[in-house]
């Protein structure tokens, strides 16, 4: 379905708006007339994560945030965990915002198992889920190793977080990336540009360093196995056949589950909507799958 487009579309504008006490910040892009569409970033990441991709959505009306303690948004107060309960509220509260009662998500890594658990938590709310090389999944940790993370997560904050390692230029810093990654240095570059900040010496990350933290009280395998029979709304995963492992293992229990799941794998690496050789053919099945 071709729509007309108007003379302004916003091209990576940036937005700020106050959720739950903190700035959160992102950038929009596309038809202010289109389809509510949320971006979740990956873990790390922040919202120019769709630099490439959002260009070929236009006809979406599109607001990629920066999750809390990444890119330009604030860091979670002293004390507070990094868990996906407080990103879905923020996502929601971003939703608020805007007066989007419903509205679609696409998200990568990170983003794409937050936006399977928002879509199973509040199918009401989520017209369409794309989970790009991500997805709401156990990783392989047993009901023992959660528990033993929880107790790992509640010694580790109580602890002070080190200073991040400083850089002597961006192009380090992208490097980098790609030695710790499979990400190209086209990739790496564009999410360094929003993610670090000026310091003595050089530069570093803005990122939260408690990020890294373990994540306490995550779902087993019965809590996402439950919640995804209640994922109403249609869901598109593009799997990136040389993409992250932790989530690919159980595929088919997610597609047993969820009642409106399509799967499909592509070539590439874990960032394949960033990459340029492979963001054309990421964004030809989300035009594909949301009928734009």
């Amino acid at each position: 379905m071709t729509q007309e487009m108007p003379e302004t579309l916003h091209q990576g504008t940036p937005f700020e708006f106050e959720i739950q006490g903190l700035k959160i910040c992102g950038k929009r892009w596309g038809n202010p007339d289109g389809a509510p569409t949320i971006g979740l970033h990956g873990w790390l990441d922040n919202a120019n994560t769709f630099d490439r991709l959002a260009p070929q959505l236009m006809e979406l009306n599109f607001y990629a945030l920066d999750f809390a303690g990444h890119g330009l948004s604030d860091h979670r107060p002293e004390g507070v965990h990094y868990h996906s309960i407080y990103d879905m509220q923020d996502v929601l509260g971003l939703a608020n915002a805007l007066n989007w009662h419903q509205f679609n998500v696409i998200g990568h890594s990170m983003g794409g198992g937050i936006a399977s658990e928002l879509a199973a938590m509040f199918p009401e709310r989520v017209r369409s889920a794309v989970h790009i090389d991500g997805f709401l999944a156990t990783g392989g940790s047993t009901p023992k190793d959660r528990i033993e993370q929880t107790r790992l997560a509640i010694e580790k904050i109580l602890l002070p977080h080190h200073q991040a390692r400083v850089f002597e230029s961006l192009e380090a810093m992208a490097r980098r990336v790609t030695e710790a990654t499979d990400q190209s240095m086209e990739a790496a570059s564009v999410l360094v540009e929003r993610g670090h900040q000026t310091v003595d010496g050089g530069v570093t990350w803005r990122t939260d360093p408690r990020i890294r933290y373990p994540t306490p009280l995550r779902h087993g395998r019965e809590h996402i196995d439950l919640l995804l029979r209640d994922s109403t709304s249609p869901a598109l995963l593009i799997v990136a056949k040389n993409g992250d492992r932790w989530y690919q293992g159980e595929i088919s229990n997610a597609q047993e589950h969820h009642p409106n799941l399509t799967v499909e794998y592509i070539e590439g690496t874990h960032h394949i909507h960033l990459e340029p050789a492979y963001v054309d053919e990421v964004a030809r099945l989300i035009r594909n799958f949301l009928n734009l």
